[in-house]
């Protein structure tokens, strides 16, 4: 491997798995964040680490200075932990915000970055708070349940072993975009990503409408191209990703502003059970990636000039249900984390063709959820 320079990172780790609402099958569980340095020549080095109850999304605020760790649990509501990152990742923590639901699961900040929008997974529930000028989140603006279906057509699921035989008896929000005057809330129970105006003067989100998407797909995570209008759907259940126009015209009237044209799969058949987990364009948008949860793979696909995809290669991850990976910001270098093998693994990266190759050995860290690497 040789990267530009050694970058920083973070790795989220779970450590409660008993809290979760799925069910990890890691072999012992972590202890918290995990600082790490990833060498120019791939050498992993741990530097620190911080004792949380399972960080499952680790999120730094743009001014480089803090992060928003959203610790899991289904037992009681979610909280935001927010710490200054100093030299090296050392974490100082500053606060804690608590969410208005459980399986607290991801935070998006507004383009002024005063109003963040934290998603509950659990019970899809949309808290939207004030954010001040240090990062720091305060008065809920507004809460509210996720769905559209009619409310006797549907149910909450009560425990984790409802949850893993019934994702979609009920509303599941799984994450939140900001684009253009809109937000958009996929959300995995209701098979359909919610459309909502945001006015940054009220700092309110207004209900539009909802897409609706193939049935039991199962919408989860977005990824939004830089240039093009166009963004990328995973879609959980049918391990799938769907790419849309995004379209601005009219502002004014309500309309639906995400627009379904291809749907392409991120598998080559499927033997046994996968779930699609995260995706990610990299730094020059040329090329997503897309992680196979139980396919144990990461599908590469090359965005063509219309930002439509077409996948070149399915590359194993060498590990266990990799829930999550992170591209160097030199493009040259990504990483993978095994959640239920218990470690970290090192690929080479091809800016030109986007192929992976993956680097001898690995590095352990206990259930490994998230990855971010800290220098932009």
């Amino acid at each position: 491997m040789e990267l530009e320079r050694d970058y920083h990172m973070l790795v989220g780790t779970y450590s409660d798995l008993d809290a979760l609402a799925h069910q990890p099958y890691a072999p012992v569980p972590g202890d918290g964040i995990y600082a790490l340095k990833l060498s120019a020549d791939g050498e992993l080095e741990q530097l620190a680490a911080t004792a949380a109850l399972n960080p499952a999304v680790l999120i730094p605020h743009t001014d480089g200075k803090h992060l928003y760790s959203i610790e899991e649990t289904i037992r009681e509501n979610g909280t935001v932990q927010r710490y200054r990152v100093g030299n090296g990742g050392q974490l100082e923590h500053l606060d804690t915000f608590e969410a208005s639901g459980r399986s607290t699961c991801y935070l998006a900040l507004s383009p002024q970055k005063d109003v963040a929008i934290v998603i509950n997974y659990w019970d899809a529930i949309v808290d939207v708070c004030a954010v001040d000028e240090d990062g720091k989140l305060g008065e809920v603006l507004q809460s509210f349940k996720q769905f559209y279906r009619d409310e006797g057509s549907w149910r909450q699921v009560t425990d984790r072993e409802d949850h893993w035989g019934n994702r979609q008896v009920g509303p599941h929000a799984h994450c939140a975009h900001f684009w253009e005057q809109w937000v958009f809330i996929p959300d995995l129970g209701e098979n359909a990503v919610f459309q909502y105006g945001y006015d940054p003067e009220t700092k309110r989100l207004t209900p539009q409408t909802h897409i609706e998407f193939e049935p039991g797909s199962g919408p989860r995570h977005m990824a939004m191209h830089p240039t093009l209008d166009v963004c990328y759907v995973s879609n959980e259940l049918f391990n799938t990703v769907c790419v849309a126009r995004l379209d601005e015209s009219d502002p004014t009237e309500v309309k639906e502003r995400l627009i379904p044209f291809q749907y392409v799969p991120t598998l080559e058949g499927q033997d046994g059970v996968s779930y699609v987990s995260e995706i990610k364009l990299s730094p020059d948008a040329r090329f997503l990636y897309v992680s196979n949860r139980g396919d144990d793979s990461i599908a590469i696909f090359r965005v063509e000039s219309d930002g439509s995809l077409t996948r070149t290669a399915i590359v194993p991850t060498g590990g266990k249900f990799p829930r999550h990976f992170a591209i160097t910001p030199c493009g040259k270098g990504l990483v993978a984390s095994n959640q239920d093998s218990g470690y970290l693994t090192l690929f080479d990266r091809d800016i030109d063709s986007g192929d992976l190759k993956r680097v001898d050995g690995t590095f352990t860290l206990p259930a490994p959820c998230y990855v971010r690497f800290l220098d932009s």
